[in-house]
Parts: structure tokens; C-alpha cells; sequence
């Protein structure tokens, strides 16, 4: 496969454009990397341009200025110079000169697929609606988060309740600003970044755009990372074929899962692809060994599983194991709020809950405190095990 810098990265990270060309007539394929803060966030989110016979992006970044408001000033975390520096349209600019770059611009673009719903990777999707020819096409399951206008604002209130209880410090407003402004953050009509899906994916099948289908383009729904996560097969038979996957698969870094047993049951399913050449996932970098990737991420979370096992010898709180030294790469401030860290820890806790591997065993105020059963952590892997082959689980989950 022929790969081509077309422009290199900037200080940031983000920037680069860069060509893929697969043999076998498959489409040619372009990454257009846009910004979005790395350590503290995901990393800069490439978006792909397929030119084909209809030209489709995949995914649209952030922009800038919401870039630094959710990831630094919402969080009160310091904005590095570089990053405070940047031109609050950074993101589009890269956006734009990128299509340039491939021989395309916005207003030729035929059909935006958003990977899934969360804030990194449709809120510059307007870019490309506001020409009134770009369709939209996501999961049905991902559409609340990406056509509601407040859709942000309704996930941070329902999930409230649920940051308590696992001990997690509050969220605090930044120093200046008023309660009005940090609900606008939240009101994407107001924004302009919230989108009308008008294509929604119902699962595994050819991508259409209303309703005709795009040759050589097979969509496949993920789920674990978010409900209606999807990635797409670019490729037709017998050349090579391309898996453009959102964050369900990303290396070096490893994906949140919105729920850990649907996502290894999604890493099953994965693994018995054969036929995938080059993975392109929304950050970091692509990889050519899907199945490796794939072993590397179950060992991963087996291992994370054993330490939030082992962690609940006395009881603990979801927050006790997030902020625990050595459990995550990064270093996680007890006294800060940290959503990411607390429903990664969660969702592993959760999967010990389901076969008995840890139980709740106090609430103090509105804490939740859990313990081990005791046993060896192989015999409770093993329930896990078989709970994520277990296909009736995975269909009541699923659906």
C-alpha cells in the first residue's frame, strides 16, 4: 500500500495530511489530522476523506476554542503555551487545507459518517452541513448525543448521581466565569455544532447515502466504546481492504469502554476479521497488525481488571482505585475532578459486580464501598470469560 506525506505535523501534532492508497481499486484514502489536547485529552483526531465516486469524510474534530474550554478551563487544568497560542479556528484550518491538499474542499463533500457521538469528533460537522449538500449519517444509538442540541448538558446531569457515588471530587466552575457562559458551553444549537442526522445506521451492512449504496464501503457496528459506535470496511474484493474504526481501536493509547463486557465482546467479533490490511483509527497511529492490537488491548484490560480485584481487598470506592498510584499511566490528582478516570475505573468494577468477583458492601453518605470475594483472581477471569461468549448476553446488552 502506498502511503504519501502530503504535510507534516506541527508543534501540536496536529496538521499532518497523509495518503493511502490500497491497491485493488480501493479508494484513496486521506487522514487530515485536526487538533485536540494530547495527555489530558485524547490527541489530535484525524479525520479521512475516501474519494470515491462520492467523496465521504469520516468524523469532523473539534474546534479549537471548545478544544481548550473542555479540556483545560472546564477542568481547571494549566493551558500549555503552545496550545494557548493557537488561533481559536485552528481545527477548521486544518480541516480546510487538508481537502485542499487532497484536491477537495467542503462544499464538494457528499456524505459525513461520524464514527460516534462524542464531542471530538462531530462538533465541526456544521462545516460541512452548511453548504446544504453534505448528508449525515451515524448509529441510531449515538443520535442523542449528536442531534441534541443539549445533549452534553443531559449526559453531565443523569450522570450526577453516579459521579457521587463513586467518590469522585465535584466539578468546579473556573475562576470568571458565570454560571450563563458555562451553560452555553453545553447548548450546542447555540454553538452551531449540534447536527440533524439524516441517515442513521441500524447495524452491519453496505453504507448508503439516502438510501443507495456506496460501492466498496461495508459498515460495522462496534459498540462498547459508546452504544452506536461504527467503523467502516473501505475495500473492494481482491484488493486490499482498509478499517477506518473511531476510538475502538487506537494505539498507543487504549479506548475507554462505555461498557467494558460489550467492548470485549466487540474485540471478539474484531478478531475473526481476516482480511483487514491497514487500521485507521481516529487517534494516534494506524497499525497493520489488527489481531495483535486486538491481544494486546484484552491483556491490557485483564490486567486492569486484576488490579481493581486485588484493590477491593478492603473496601474500596470507585474514586480509591482511579487515583491509586500505578493504575493508570498518567498520574490522576485525588483532589481533582476527573470524569475519564472515574468511568474507566467504574466500568471495571462493574464487570467484576456482574460475576461476583466484588460486591457493595457500604455506603457511606452517597460513597459506594466494594470487596473481593476472596477468591483467586483466574477463577473470577474466567466467569468473565465466559460471560463475554456468552451470545444471549451480548444480544440483551446489545439491543
Amino acid at each position: 500500500m502506498k502511503q504519501t506525506d502530503l504535510k507534516p505535523s506541527s508543534s501540536v501534532g496536529s496538521g499532518r495530511v497523509r495518503r493511502f492508497e490500497p491497491s485493488g481499486g480501493t479508494a484513496t484514502i486521506t487522514q487530515i489530522t485536526t487538533f485536540c489536547p494530547d495527555v489530558i485529552g485524547p490527541g489530535p483526531t484525524h479525520v479521512y476523506l475516501i474519494d470515491g465516486d462520492v467523496p465521504i469524510v469520516v468524523d469532523a474534530g473539534i474546534p479549537t476554542h471548545l478544544a481548550k474550554a473542555f479540556f483545560y478551563q472546564w477542568r481547571n487544568q494549566p493551558m500549555p503555551p503552545d496550545v494557548e497560542g493557537l488561533p481559536l479556528d485552528c481545527s477548521e484550518q486544518e480541516l480546510r487545507e487538508g481537502l485542499k491538499l487532497a484536491g477537495r474542499s467542503v462544499e464538494e463533500i457528499g456524505l459525513l459518517a461520524i464514527t460516534h457521538g462524542h464531542l471530538d469528533h462531530f462538533m465541526m460537522g456544521s462545516l460541512f452541513t452548511n453548504n446544504g449538500k453534505t448528508r449525515v449519517a451515524s448509529h441510531i444509538l449515538d443520535t442523542p448525543a449528536i442531534c441534541n442540541p443539549w445533549g452534553m448538558l443531559n449526559m453531565w446531569v443523569s450522570r450526577q448521581q453516579q459521579m457521587a457515588a463513586t467518590g469522585m471530587p465535584p466539578a468546579k466552575l473556573p475562576k470568571g466565569l458565570s454560571g450563563t457562559e458555562a451553560l452555553r458551553v453545553f447548548d450546542h444549537d447555540a454553538l452551531g455544532v449540534s447536527l440533524k442526522v439524516d441517515n442513521p445506521v441500524f447495524g452491519d451492512g453496505p453504507l448508503t447515502i439516502d438510501g443507495s449504496a456506496v460501492d466498496g464501503i461495508e459498515v460495522r457496528h462496534l459498540p462498547g466504546h459508546s452504544p452506536g459506535s461504527i467503523g467502516l470496511l473501505v475495500g473492494k474484493e481482491p484488493g486490499e481492504k482498509v478499517l477506518i474504526c473511531g476510538d475502538v481501536l487506537l494505539d498507543p493509547i487504549t479506548p475507554l469502554p462505555d461498557d467494558l463486557l460489550v467492548y470485549l465482546q466487540t474485540l471478539e467479533e474484531l478478531s475473526r476479521m481476516d482480511d483487514v490490511t491497514l487500521v485507521l483509527p481516529a487517534h494516534g497511529q494506524e497499525f497493520r497488525d489488527l489481531k495483535g492490537r486486538i491481544a494486546f488491548l484484552k491483556e491490557h484490560h485483564r490486567n486492569r481488571l486484576k488490579l481493581t480485584y486485588e484493590a477491593c481487598r478492603v473496601p474500596q470506592c470507585v474514586w480509591d482505585i482511579a487515583s491509586m498510584k500505578g493504575y493508570f499511566d498518567t498520574y490522576v490528582a485525588p483532589e481533582k475532578f476527573n470524569f475519564l478516570a472515574g468511568l474507566e475505573a467504574l466500568v471495571h468494577v462493574e464487570i467484576l459486580s456482574m460475576v461476583g468477583g466484588v460486591k457493595r458492601v457500604e455506603i457511606r453518605g452517597e460513597v459506594h464501598y466494594f470487596q473481593n470475594s476472596g477468591e483467586p483472581f483466574d477463577m473470577v477471569y474466567d466467569r468473565i470469560t465466559e460471560l463475554v461468549k456468552d451470545a444471549k448476553v451480548r444480544t440483551l446488552l446489545r439491543y
